[in-house]
Parts: C-alpha cells; structure tokens; sequence
C-alpha cells in the first residue's frame, strides 16, 4: 500500500528522500509519483511480502515453541536483511533490484518469487543502467 501526501512523510523525512517503508506500507510526501517511482515502491512492497513469508513459519515455530515475541521477526524481516546488508556490504540489493527494474511496467508479473536473493550477500551488484 502507498500512501500519498503523508503527514508521517513530511514530517520524518528530509528534502533528498521522499518515501519511507514501514511494515510493507509506503509512506511518500507527494500527492503524484512517477511511474518509474510508483513502480520502485511496488517492487518493495512485493519484496517486503516475500521476506515476510519466508519469515512466517519459522517465526511462528518459535513463538508457539518459546515466546510470542518470536511473531514480530516475520514482520521485521525485511528491515534486518535490509539493515544487515547494508551494514556489511554498503550497499541492498533490495534497492538495486527496485532500481534496476522501475522502468519496466511489466516486471512484477514476469518477476520470479524472491528474485533479489540471487544478489543478496553478493560484495558487488552489477551496474544498473539509472546510474549517473
């Protein structure tokens, strides 16, 4: 979900960026996004959802096994492999994925399940054709 013209947006986000994720909601200070910006934020989306059900029963087998606590692990999946990659490699493939396909309007359907593993964990991501 996206949504347009946030207050949340305006308020925790400086001038360079203008979208925030939080739990697979998109947060964006602009009433109207780009095609090319909507289609970064829906590729996101889809990724956030993939991690979070690759998260889903382990997550589950530890909350019913030790704590409940254990649930909020699928919800926070993407932000630590997203955080964690971006500790250890300086860059996400997450973004370069998002990046390197906003252009096509077709790619979420011809998108394979968790296509951004195939460069998670890599120490270099090739070039994308949107860098300057």
């Amino acid at each position: 979900m996206i949504l347009y013209n946030s207050i949340w947006a305006k308020a925790f986000l400086n001038k360079k960026k203008y979208y925030f994720m939080l739990f697979g909601c998109c947060f964006t200070r602009y009433k109207y996004l780009e095609a090319w910006e909507d289609m970064e934020l829906r590729i996101h989306e889809r990724q956030y959802l993939e991690c979070f059900l690759l998260a889903l029963l382990p997550a589950l087998v530890l909350s019913l096994w030790l704590s409940w606590w254990f649930m909020l692990l699928a919800f926070v999946n993407y932000h630590l492999l997203y955080w964690i990659e971006r500790w250890f490699g300086h860059h996400s493939s997450f973004d370069w994925e998002a990046l390197e396909h906003c252009g096509d309007s077709l790619y979420l359907r011809k998108r394979k399940f968790c296509a951004w593993m195939k460069w998670y964990g890599k120490k270099t991501l090739p070039p994308s054709e949107w860098d300057d």
